[in-house]
C-alpha cells in the first residue's frame, strides 16, 4: 500500500471521523502518521505487507468501535493492532 493510497483512504473516512461538524484533519492526520508508521515496521520487522483491504477493515473496526466500545473479535492480528493503535492515539488526541 502506497503513501497516496493510504491518504486517499483515511480522507475518504474523515466525514464518519468526526461529524460534518468540526474539522476531521487532525484526526485524519492521526490516523494516517499512525498507519504509516504501523505498516513500515510491520514489513521491516515480519516482512508483512499490510494491504489497503487490511487498513479498510480496521477503518472499520475502529468506526464500530466509536460506536459500540467494544473491540471486534473477527480481526487478524495486523488488522486488530491497528485498530488498537488508532484507539490508543485518538484517546490520548482527545
Amino acid at each position: 500500500m502506497d503513501n497516496d493510497a493510504l491518504k486517499l483512504l483515511m480522507e475518504s473516512m474523515g466525514e464518519w471521523a468526526l461529524g460534518n461538524n468540526q474539522d476531521p484533519r487532525g484526526v485524519i492526520s492521526i490516523l494516517i502518521t499512525e498507519t504509516i508508521k504501523f505498516r513500515d515496521k510491520l514489513k521491516e520487522e515480519t516482512g508483512i505487507i499490510l494491504t489497503v483491504a487490511d487498513t479498510r477493515i480496521a477503518l472499520d473496526a475502529l468506526q464500530n468501535y466509536l460506536v459500540t466500545d467494544k473491540l471486534q473479535k473477527n480481526l487478524t492480528s495486523e488488522q486488530k493492532t491497528l485498530t488498537q493503535i488508532w484507539i490508543d492515539r485518538l484517546t490520548i488526541f482527545n
